[in-house]
């Protein structure tokens, strides 16, 4: 087991800190601490999740009616930190009479295809149904800001009966008197095809497994109904009162009452949410001072998701008290809520809670080139090689999704969008690649490098990217087109071609051609030598290729001022980089392009353009090894290009800092430079470079800088 501490920022990289928890949690039983009373309770803490970000979020209320968010309304707890899905959903808190906090979790991203976690739809195949996870996530604090957690597969601890379970969702825990432990409910589907039903476990003293096989908690009447959701709540009389989802149509909210904690048999056929659609979550959570219990369900069938909540004195009628902002009950900086849990808190406690988040927002943040990067739900960031578009105020970061142990295309080109370049949303996959046999992106091709821009006379947004064919290592040489009508997709794939067939450089005159038609490549078999050097400088691979056109690889896109579009790549074997002007609607080539360092052997071409002149990054080309880079620079983009110095300066300048360019953002009127240190052996963990660039002696510099903010110059 290991004990949880949360450092994470505004910036949500969600810095977690694991040491060896030092001591066991007592019994809730044995502990020496004393209870408290509902007379020292003064606020309210709501503990839920949300869809887009899978991760864990905690609000507090003072009067049980308006709720705000701690830390800004952003996630406190990354999914991928305490789960094997890297996502959590269905948080349940709950104070135990010692005074400590429990919190169980199902383990389940249901988003993992379409946010890249993962390249199938479930984590086992569809035969086990939705979601088919197996694990719950137990978590244990004293304070509600350091946490242990563990994951608890059902499948491993009762293999016997539950070795092949269809789910595990929806834990809650509370305290069984009789049986001086803390007890677990929570849906289970026994195995692929069945339905889902209640069952309990009880948990071990330190809260790190559950310790016997689930029961079942109740029996539903009719056997081809699933339920689901359950929720107990202590009745003043002694008998607990447990809501629970029926999935009839519409599903929503039934209860039963029963005087043990563990059985309940109390059937009631009537719904006792308001709700007129679908619900699910059930909590019922006790008003402070007050003999008033507020039942809240989750209104998943609405968009955006919402809460519903119900009142009652009695356990026997409800008054409705409708949703979120819609009446009495108001969420002041959050929206579409998911499955919560609400428990009753002191002030003292929910205002350390609050001032703690509330440090956590005010540490600055910084960009840490060569660091892990995540995304506001704790995901690292998986857009490598990648490129920005700034749209409506928004910057859009498109780049290819690696897998753990292959540089092939397993998921697609992903997007992620942010306002600040600091806090970036996964907005999943803008192109996925296709499951089609012998198509042009299907699963294991190579997707390399994607660049989009916006087209203001058609509205679409355009994708580019280096592709080559599943199998076929780096032959094709192709680029691929695909259009969108928003940013984050998804995108419609059109084509893919090697470059401007039939065409010659624009800068290829008569005296060019007439050189070109006597060179034989009989006569070049050898590389590497003088004369097959100016041969290639003289278009020997232009003449090769002319019929089925130039290879297109490693690139980038650029809009200039007057709107007009390139396509910039290296060609010719990786020898010469091209730029290539695109038709209006920016899906083509119009076959005017022009060379770049012909047999200069370049790649990574990154471009910006500063006070009228031109400038080109690029690096070698040494495989995934990192390199010195180059520069270049031009009065126009036809040129002509004049090679400059390595701009890099600092540790590992003559290997761009371990690194290679990928893209150049102009922010502001400054530029940050953008590369990615290659991993080959595990290219997922690709890391980013991104510095800013100043200028010196009118040339651009690019030095080297641990962490700096967009608040640093020249950002200031």
């Amino acid at each position: 087991m290991m004990r949880l501490h949360l450092t994470a920022a505004k910036s949500l990289l969600f810095l977690l800190l694991f040491a060896f928890m030092a001591t066991p949690v007592d019994a809730a039983s044995k502990s020496s601490k004393k209870k408290l009373s509902e007379k020292q309770m003064g606020a309210y803490l709501f503990t839920f999740f949300n869809d887009a970000t899978h991760s864990l979020f905690m609000a507090t209320s003072y009067d049980g009616y308006t709720f705000t968010a701690v830390n800004n309304g952003e996630p406190i707890i990354a999914g991928d930190s305490i789960a094997e899905q890297q996502g959590i959903r269905d948080p349940h808190i709950y104070r135990a009479p010692n005074g400590s906090f429990y919190m169980v979790l199902t383990d389940l991203h249901i988003f993992g295809k379409e946010k890249g976690l993962r390249t199938s739809q479930w984590e086992r195949p569809d035969q086990y149904g939705w979601g088919n996870n197996r694990g719950l996530v137990l978590m244990k604090s004293d304070d509600l800001i350091h946490w242990t957690h563990t994951v608890a597969r059902i499948d491993k601890l009762f293999p016997e009966k539950f070795g092949d379970i269809g789910c595990a969702w929806a834990p809650e825990t509370i305290w069984d008197p009789e049986e001086g432990k803390l007890m677990v409910y929570f849906t289970i589907r026994e195995k692929a095809g069945g339905r889902t039903k209640l069952y309990y476990s009880y948990a071990n003293e330190n809260f790190t497994t559950l310790e016997t096989e689930p029961q079942l908690l109740f029996e539903y009447p009719n056997d081809k109904v699933q339920v689901l959701d359950a929720d107990i709540c202590p009745m003043p009389d002694g008998r607990y009162f447990m809501s629970y989802v029926a999935q009839e149509n519409p599903g929503g909210v039934k209860y039963m009452i029963s005087d043990k904690i563990n059985h309940f048999d109390d059937y009631h056929a009537e719904q006792i949410d308001t709700e007129p659609r679908s619900c699910e979550a059930p909590n019922m959570w006790k008003r402070i001072g007050e003999n008033k219990w507020v039942l809240m369900y989750d209104v998943f069938s609405v968009t955006p998701h919402n809460f519903g909540f119900v009142e009652t004195t009695d356990f026997k009628t409800f008054k409705p008290l409708g949703r979120f902002n819609e009446g009495v009950m108001k969420a002041t900086n959050f929206v579409s809520p998911k499955h919560g849990s609400v428990i009753q808190i002191t002030k003292a406690e929910a205002e350390r809670l609050e001032n703690y988040w509330k440090a956590q927002q005010t540490k600055p943040r910084t960009i840490q080139s060569g660091k892990k990067w995540r995304d506001i739900s704790g995901n690292p960031i998986n857009a490598h090689g990648g490129g920005i578009l700034n749209h409506d105020d928004t910057y859009y970061w498109y780049g290819e999704h690696k897998s753990d142990n292959t540089s092939s295309a397993m998921v697609g080109v992903m997007c992620y969008s942010s306002k600040d370049l600091i806090n970036w949303t996964n907005r999943g996959v803008a192109l996925s690649v296709t499951e089609k046999a012998g198509d042009d992106i299907e699963r294991g091709c190579i997707m390399e490098r994607p660049k989009v821009i916006y087209n203001k006379l058609t509205k679409k947004f355009v994708m580019y990217f280096h592709l080559e064919m599943k199998d076929k290592g780096y032959s094709a040489a192709r680029y691929g087109v695909a259009i969108s009508n928003k940013p984050e997709g998804p995108y419609e794939y059109l084509y893919s071609l090697r470059s401007d067939a039939g065409r010659y450089p624009v800068e290829f005159d008569k005296a060019d051609l007439a050189v070109l038609d006597t060179l034989n490549a009989n006569n070049f078999k050898k590389w590497w030598t003088p004369s097959w050097l100016k041969a290639v400088k003289q278009g020997l691979f232009i003449k090769r290729d002319l019929a089925s056109g130039q290879m297109s690889r490693d690139m980038t896109l650029y809009v200039d001022d007057d709107g007009k579009a390139y396509h910039i790549f290296a060609s010719e074997e990786n020898l010469t980089i091209h730029i290539a002007e695109l038709s209006d609607d920016y899906t083509a080539h119009t076959g005017r392009y022009t060379r770049v360092a012909a047999g200069g052997q370049n790649e990574a071409p990154a471009i910006f353009k500063k006070d009228g002149t031109y400038w080109m990054i690029t690096s070698g080309c040494t495989g995934w090894a990192p390199n010195e880079a180059r520069m270049f620079s031009a009065p126009s983009i036809w040129g002509p290009w004049t090679q400059h110095p390595n701009p890099c300066v600092g540790p590992n300048a003559k290997k761009t800092f371990d690194g290679q360019s990928t893209y150049i953002l102009e922010k502001d009127g400054q530029f940050i430079f953008m590369g990615d240190i290659w991993r080959p052996q595990h290219p997922s963990d690709a890391r980013y470079i991104w510095l800013p660039i100043t200028f010196e002696n009118g040339k651009p510099v690019v030095k080297w800088r641990d962490e700096w903010s967009l608040s640093d110059a020249p950002f200031k």
